[in-house]
């Protein structure tokens, strides 16, 4: 028996994805970490989502490339690429948890953007690699904004966009 809010509890013999009574019952509820995030716009959450991420990640990649976590064997792209493979489900927890509200069943959520995350990483590589090749000042800045924008638009397409709520902020 899995239990997802108050009043759903699923059976291991329930079969998914939800049924639309059950997904009505849980809109009413709140599905964030906690319900009194409801109260700050999702545009906030997301960007205090993305500073907490961005600094994760930068933490986790700097202990990932060490030496002792991976050794000398792999180029540093490499590693970034296996890193940033890892940590797109722990961005997605946070992303469902803290801006979008938790998803009913976690499996196709994480799945469904999963390209967003890899596009990001093909276009932080390409965009690095052709702004260091011409010596483009803060380019890992340029990157960071547009590797940014690109997931802020597409997550917002495919994890629910804004509520009425927030379309009003």
């Amino acid at each position: 028996v899995i239990k997802i809010s108050n009043n759903i509890i699923i059976s291991s013999n329930s079969t998914l994805p939800l049924t639309r009574q059950q997904t009505e019952q849980m809109e009413g509820e709140s599905r964030l970490l906690h319900p009194s995030l409801e109260k700050i716009p999702k545009n906030l959450r997301f960007a205090a989502v993305g500073v907490l991420g961005n600094l994760i990640f930068i933490t986790g990649f700097e202990i990932f490339k060490h030496e002792s976590v991976l050794g000398s064997s792999f180029d540093v792209s490499t590693i970034y690429a296996i890193f940033y493979t890892l940590y797109m489900p722990i961005s997605h927890a946070l992303q469902a948890s803290i801006v979008f509200g938790w998803p009913a069943v976690y499996l196709p959520s994480l799945l469904s953007v999963m390209p967003i995350g890899v596009s990001s990483m093909l276009i932080g590589t390409f965009a690095t690699d052709y702004l260091d090749s011409n010596e483009i000042p803060q380019s890992s800045l340029i990157v960071l904004v547009i590797t940014s924008v690109w997931a802020y638009v597409l997550t917002n397409m495919v994890m629910g966009g804004a509520s009425k709520k927030d379309k009003d902020v």
